[in-house]
Order: structure tokens, then C-alpha cells, then sequence
């Protein structure tokens, strides 16, 4: 999931600092759950999409994700009337930047069943940023909850037919992150209700939409395994996985002192989280040990806890069947 106000901050320090020790465009400190995947197994980090030219840039894979991406299109969101100044490359657009991968790797239409067959695809997390510019618009967690149906759970169900057809043998799709957990969404819905917070202190409301998602999206994967009984398709899940580590972030070696809902990098309030002074920015800032933080910029993980939440997809319990026993690297 991506968010930010000043999408230009994630090019400036400290963006990048505990890993690549300079900014790369990736939300975070270090590395995202790709790249620890990639670690993993055994393969360098993958090419973003928009940075290839050639086919050898993405001899080990591709990356298609771009911050701010939605599962739908901008004309579903201009037909709510919602602003759609977010980057307009949806799945849909994602979908059509593998096929021309597929096309520079192997010119021969015929070669990229095998291709597909010995490769593993992430679809997701995706669906976030749709329910995250409605309610950031100020629509109401109701409305947006009818946008479940029209979204990635239903809508990316033809991505994976389609994935399928060309012949794909094991297709992991993660479930959505606990959002009510975000320190972006706490600052943004603070209230003194505390009826609306569980015992951990994060947001109900926005995680019970998760969870209608999640739910959503777990059915979908039902009827496409059904569909498909020779194609390995994983859940992974995400939100668990969070939740886990949220809850108690020293067994996931954060370290002493670890605030699981408070920003490493931030303009400041409760949850270091200013909606308008953004990690990146001169005013914000961050604090001296990210691998003791969960939440990097208030709306994405640190390296550390990205790495946590793909070890558990990887290895389990997060993931049925686990990454690792079903890929084909």
C-alpha cells in the first residue's frame, strides 16, 4: 500500500538510509517485502518496470508495482466523483506491462508458456489505495465498503485468469494490511471515543474493512483454485502477519522500546505522523534506530518489518502453502 501527500519526498534522505544508504524510490528505509523475497530466493532485486529498456534488465523478473496504484481504474473513481490526481497505472495497466516483458524476453509467442511456468507471481497487496483516496476524500467507511465488490478482490479475478491462460503455475496474492493500525490513519480519524480503538490502541473501523476485503478476495481464490486444480494459488497473508508483529513487535527482534503505532520518520503529534509535514521533508524527523520501528513513514513498514512479514509468507505461517515450499525457483 501506498499514500503520501508529497510523493516527491520519497526521493530525499532518509528514504533508503538503512539499507541502500540513499533514497531509491522504494516507501521505506530499505528494502519492501519484494526485495526480501528476492533475497530469499536466491535472485537479485528486480527491475521496476519503468526503469527497464531491454530484455537483460529483467532477466531475473520484473517489478510492475508503482506508489499510489490502485486495482481499479480512474474512470471508476471519477464515475464517485472522487479526485483522481493519483498516478493512473492500476492493475489493469500492470497487466499490460507484463505482456510486453513477456514479448521482449520471448519475441516467439509460443515460448512464454514455459517462461510463465518457472516463474513466480505476486499479485498485490493490491485494492489499498482505492479504499485509501475515497476515505482520505472524506467519503464514509459505508460508501466505501460497497466499493469491495467492484474491487481488486472481484476485479483481479480476470488478472488471474488471464495470468493463468498464459500459462502461470504458482500465483502468490497477499490480503491487505491492518489499516486501522497505520499511524496515518490514526492521526487522520483520532477520536476520543475509545470504544473505536481495540486493545492494542489501533482504529476498528478502518481494520473491519480490511477484513470485509480480505474476506472478499479469500472466496475469489477459492473458486480460482477450483477452477484451476494444477495452478498452485497462494494466499498470503498480510494482515495477520501485521497484526502479529504489531502486537508484539519485541518477539519479532524490534529490540527495547519499540512504539508499534508511532512513525519512525514524521512531522510530529502522537503518532509522529503530520499530514502535512512528510517524512523526506525539512521539518520532519526520524528516529535514531529504524529497525526498533514498524512503521517507517506512518504509511509504510520499516526494512525490519517488512522482513519479518515476508519471512512469515515465506517460510509460515502467514502463507498456505508457504512461499518457499511451492516456488518454482
Amino acid at each position: 500500500m501506498s499514500y503520501a501527500r508529497s510523493p516527491g519526498a520519497v526521493a530525499r534522505p532518509p528514504y533508503g538510509e538503512t539499507f541502500f544508504r540513499r533514497p531509491n524510490g522504494r516507501f521505506c528505509d530499505g528494502r519492501i517485502i519484494i526485495d526480501h523475497l528476492a533475497d530469499a530466493l536466491g535472485i537479485p532485486f528486480l527491475t521496476p518496470y519503468l526503469a527497464g529498456n531491454e530484455s537483460r534488465d529483467y532477466a531475473h523478473g520484473a517489478n510492475f508495482a508503482v506508489g499510489g496504484a490502485t486495482a481499479l481504474g480512474h474512470g471508476y473513481f471519477r464515475r464517485k466523483k472522487l479526485d483522481t490526481r493519483f498516478t493512473p497505472y492500476s492493475l489493469h495497466w500492470q497487466m499490460l506491462w507484463l505482456k510486453r516483458v513477456l514479448r521482449m524476453l520471448s519475441p516467439a509467442g509460443p515460448g512464454w508458456s514455459d517462461l510463465m511456468e518457472s516463474s513466480l507471481f505476486l499479485v498485490g497487496e493490491i485494492g489499498g489505495n482505492d479504499y485509501n483516496q475515497a476515505l482520505f476524500q472524506g467519503r464514509s467507511v459505508d460508501e466505501v465498503k460497497t466499493y469491495v465488490p467492484d474491487g481488486s478482490p472481484a476485479s483481479a479475478l480476470q488478472d488471474y485468469q488471464e495470468l493463468i491462460g498464459l500459462g502461470a503455475k504458482t500465483i502468490v496474492v497477499p490480503g491487505n494490511f491492518p489499516i486501522g493500525c497505520n499511524p496515518g490513519y490514526l492521526t487522520k480519524f483520532q477520536t476520543n471515543d475509545t470504544a473505536q480503538y481495540d486493545s492494542m490502541g489501533c482504529l476498528r473501523w478502518p481494520n473491519d474493512l480490511v477484513k470485509l476485503h480480505n474476506r472478499a478476495l479469500r472466496a475469489e481464490l477459492a473458486e480460482l483454485s477450483r477452477q484451476h486444480p494444477g495452478v498452485a494459488v497462494v494466499y498470503a497473508d498480510y494482515y495477520a502477519a501485521a497484526m502479529d508483529l504489531t502486537g508484539d513487535p519485541r518477539k519479532h527482534g524490534t529490540g527495547f522500546g519499540a512504539e508499534p503505532l508511532v512513525a519512525c520518520c514524521g512531522g510530529g503529534g502522537p503518532y509522529n505522523t503530520n499530514l502535512t509535514v512528510h517524512c523526506g521533508m525539512r521539518a520532519a524527523t526520524a528516529c535514531w534506530n529504524p529497525y526498533a520501528a514498524v512503521s517507517w513513514d506512518g504509511f509504510h513498514y520499516t526494512d525490519h518489518a517488512y522482513k519479518v512479514i515476508a519471512d512469515g509468507v515465506l517460510r509460515g505461517p502467514h502463507a498456505v502453502p508457504p512461499i518457499l515450499a511451492k516456488s518454482p525457483l
